[in-house]
């Protein structure tokens, strides 16, 4: 434990060394914090932990040498026995809401090194090189507030840790993004404190190719067909595979869709209704030829002054024809949440969930910090 809390110390005090003045080079960037936890209230499976929590601190240090050229870093500290990409029947789960060692505290948690990059930005463009998220999907980033769970449950399609190249085209009422990129199975893919592991290549996965055959494309904007505050997202992807025959299973490029929509409607001058949908469909999931996955997720969020309400439905379907193994997860969740002046959040959240067979309802809270420099 002495071990953690010093490594988590030295972890999140970056601005101690930043300078006071605006000459450049100079540091700037931001903390989050999150404090996780929930409680399965009812279940007929008795095997699972009722309670679960854990703390998560992402870091995104900047240093900015010039006004066009920076060096960006993201570090993550998080729980790697819950928050996961090593699943090995389904390889792009993020987290696993019924497992069986469901706990609380820090004994699991590791750092990794989600992202390094050289960055170059001007007004039109912005160019990244080096270790990086792609993106892919909307729906699990955390500005939307979807509740405590329905982030973690979408996150399993988005594209994370991979060397390569990102441009950016910054559009006057959108970006188009462009990526070109291969998994990253150096050891920046393992963590340090808990280990989790090298992400080897020997497990066949799509994009461990060490080559540049894999890309993705995403164009978003926030006027579609020049209605104001009508969000929009698509994206593509094309994951390469390096062997067409890897630990008993038939390998294919994988490729994805993704459609996103949001529509703000104002109702007054601090309420407004957002319905928000989001599909995404992908063949050969994680490389695997014939195991074809589906998202959906639905949303109508409401939003006055401070506070936020909403309600949401997942589905996840999985189809592996190529070992008959078939499985669909969801969740039903309704959430509250108050966001306060000094960028302290808070948000409960209550959801049935069933996964991999398992089903329970669960009542969650997430408290989160950002601590900008």
């Amino acid at each position: 434990m002495k071990k953690l809390l010093f490594f988590l110390i030295l972890f999140t005090t970056p601005c101690l060394a930043i300078a006071e003045s605006n000459d450049l080079p100079i540091m700037s960037g931001k903390i989050f914090y999150q404090i996780q936890t929930d409680r399965i209230i009812s279940s007929p499976d008795k095997n699972i932990n009722q309670s679960s929590g854990f703390l998560y601190v992402e870091p995104n240090i900047s240093l900015n040498i010039t006004n066009n050229w920076s060096i960006k870093n993201q570090l993550r500290f998080q729980p790697n026995n819950t928050l996961t990409t090593r699943n090995q029947k389904d390889p792009e789960l993020y987290r696993s809401f019924l497992q069986n060692d469901r706990n609380i505290g820090l004994n699991k948690n590791g750092i990794l090194v989600e992202e390094i990059k050289l960055r170059y930005e001007n007004e039109d463009m912005r160019l990244d090189i080096g270790k990086f998220d792609p993106t892919f999907g909307t729906a699990h980033r955390r500005n939307k507030r979807i509740g405590v769970f329905t982030s973690q449950f979408t996150e399993d399609y988005n594209l994370r840790e991979k060397i390569g190249i990102n441009i950016v085209a910054l559009l006057e009422d959108a970006q188009l993004s462009v990526s070109s990129f291969f998994n990253d199975n150096t050891h920046l893919s393992n963590s340090a404190i808990n280990k989790r592991g090298v992400d080897n290549k020997s497990r066949g996965i799509a994009g461990s190719t060490k080559s540049f055959s894999s890309y993705s494309i995403s164009l978003e904007g926030d006027n579609l067909f020049a209605f104001k505050n009508w969000f929009y997202y698509f994206g593509y992807r094309s994951l390469g595979v390096k062997n067409s025959f890897v630990n008993n299973l038939y390998r294919d490029r994988e490729q994805a869709l993704a459609i996103s929509s949001e529509y703000k409607h104002k109702i007054g001058k601090q309420t407004s209704l957002i319905p928000f949908a989001e599909a995404v469909y992908t063949k050969n999931a994680a490389g695997i030829k014939n195991r074809n996955n589906s998202y959906l997720t639905t949303a109508l969020i409401g939003q006055f002054s401070s506070w936020t309400a909403s309600g949401s439905y997942s589905l996840k379907n999985i189809n592996n024809k190529q070992i008959n193994n078939n499985k669909t997860d969801k969740q039903l969740q309704f959430s509250v949440g108050y966001k306060f002046d000094n960028n302290i959040a808070l948000d409960l959240s209550r959801a049935k969930i069933t996964e991999n067979g398992r089903n329970a309802t669960l009542v969650g809270a997430n408290l989160t910090y950002l601590q900008e420099f």
